[in-house]
Formats: structure tokens, sequence, C-alpha cells
């Protein structure tokens, strides 16, 4: 076996160790890969730790972005709130107005009878007719023309339009004669054109304007009698004729309600009745579809 002797010198004392060789050439790979081994295993350790390092940087920069995204959305959320409630407040503003108004147009759609048809007392064909008159007129009268036409979209207020527009009863009797063709109120017979409709009433009851405007005719006019023509705004002229008397003068201003005259059987006429025209830039309009805002209403009695 291979030995080596090996002193070792201290102050004390000199000391002599004899080692076997063998040993000492199977410790030095052992101690080498030893040394090897903690080396890799410390900068292992300041990997790990760098990435730790690293990592931890990382989680705190998502986690501080983080933070700021739901401080942002807070603030959103926040801002979102106040404008739907800035939102609703004026919604319901102006739906408040938008009741009121409804409540106007109601109002005065009620004080007018609209959508209220008058019960005809119209006799039967070949009788005459106790209460009609009027003009007998040559021509055929003018096709009817729905009144639901371009005024709406002329203005923005639609009560205001509403009241410048002539609808609902003039009066509030019975219908005696209807719009077009007709038989001679006088005899019963034949037919003429007639260009309005006839209410049958009292003398002395009052006529009633149909929309506001201004009065452009106060006098006697051949077979309608006393007469009172108005005008209204888009175009539109109401006439009220066969007047017991005259309650307004030319140029006066009146609003849909105000009595114009008191009935009566002046002129052309069979008795007691009001002749009431509706017309339109000239031409003649069945006044009954101004009673009613749609077909339907107006079919009902």
């Amino acid at each position: 076996m291979a030995r080596s002797t090996v002193l070792i010198v201290t102050p004390e004392q000199t000391r002599s160790l004899e080692v076997d060789t063998r040993l000492l050439a199977w410790l030095r790979p052992l101690l080498l890969g030893l040394g090897a081994s903690t080396a890799l295993l410390a900068a292992g350790l300041v990997g790990l730790g760098a990435q730790h390092l690293t990592s931890r940087a990382d989680s705190q920069q998502a986690l501080d972005e983080r933070r700021q995204e739901i401080d942002a959305l807070r603030r959103e959320v926040a801002d979102l709130k106040n404008f739907t409630s800035a939102e609703i407040n004026a919604k319901l503003a102006a739906l408040q107005k938008s009741e009121q108004m409804i409540g106007d147009l109601q109002t005065y759609l009620q004080a007018r009878g609209v959508n209220v048809k008058p019960v005809s007392a119209a006799p039967p064909r070949g009788q005459p007719n106790p209460a009609a008159g009027g003009p007998a007129l040559q021509a055929h009268v003018g096709k009817p023309v729905p009144y639901t036409g371009s005024f709406a979209r002329d203005a923005g207020n639609l009560l205001e339009v509403l009241q410048s527009v002539p609808l609902g009863l003039p009066h509030g009797g019975a219908m005696s004669s209807a719009f077009g063709e007709r038989p001679n109120p006088f005899t019963g017979r034949g037919s003429e054109s007639h260009g309005g409709l006839d209410f049958k009433g009292t003398t002395g009851e009052p006529v009633q304007a149909t929309a506001s405007g201004k009065v452009v005719f106060a006098g006697w006019q051949g077979g309608y009698g006393n007469v009172v023509q108005v005008a209204h705004a888009h175009g539109y002229t109401t006439l009220y004729a066969h007047l017991s008397r005259i309650d307004v003068e030319r140029g006066q201003p009146v609003t849909a309600g105000d009595t114009v005259g008191l009935l009566g059987s002046t002129g052309r006429s069979t008795g007691p009745h009001l002749h009431y025209e509706v017309q339109r830039r000239g031409e003649r309009l069945d006044p009954e579809q101004f009673l009613a805002l749609n077909d339907a209403a107006a079919s009902n009695p």
C-alpha cells in the first residue's frame, strides 16, 4: 500500500502523519466536485433570488396597473351615475311638460266638441227639409281634402296649430243637411250641391267660431243671408250663414269658442238653422271631417 508521511509542525510540537496516497487520490476529485456543486448551488440561489426580485417587481407593476384601472372604472361609474341622474331629471321634466301640453290639448279639444258627431236630422229624400238652405251651387262641390295636411309640419306648437284650425262644432244642434249632393230643401226633389253643413236650432241660439282668426266679412250675402266669415292660419276660412244677428265686425280678432252671431233663418232658408262652411284657399271642404281627429272617431255616433 502506498503511503506518505506528512509532517505537521506547530509551535508546541512537530508531528508526523502517515497518509494513504490512494485515499488522497479519491478525496481530491470528491472535494473538487463538492466545490463545484457548492458553486453551482450558490449560482442557482443567486439566480432564483434575482428571478424572485424581478417577478416581484413585475407583480408590483401589474398590481399598480390594476389599481389604476380600478380607479379609472370607479371614476367612470361615478360620472355615469351623475350623467344618468341628470338625464333622468331632464326626461322627467320633459315628461311633465308633455303631460301638461296633452292636458291642455285635451281640454281644448273637449271644449271644441271634437270627436262628437252631430245627430242627423235630415229628412228622407223626396220630402222638404224644414232646416236647410243656402245658395244652390251650379258646380259640383270640390273633393274633400283631409285637414291633417302640411299645417302640422309648418308649426312647432301643436296646441297653437289646433287653435288656428277649424275643429269641432259651431253649434250643438242636430245636423239637418250634409255636405255634397242633396235634394232641393224646399221641395225634397231634384238635386243640388251643398257647400257645408246645416245645423238645426232655435232662432237666437249662439253660433261659435271653430278656430282663432280674424273676421274678414260680416254682413248680408245673397242666399246666405247674414254671414260672418273668419280667416284662419294655413289658408283656412270658416263661414257662418243665415244668422239672425251678427255680433262681430270686419277686422275683429276672434278665438275658438267666441260667439260670432245668433242662429236664424235669413236668406235662402226653410227654417231656423246654421249653414257652416270650411274652406281652404277658396276650396270648400267637408266640415264633417273636422269634427273628429280620425275616420274611426268620425264614424261613431
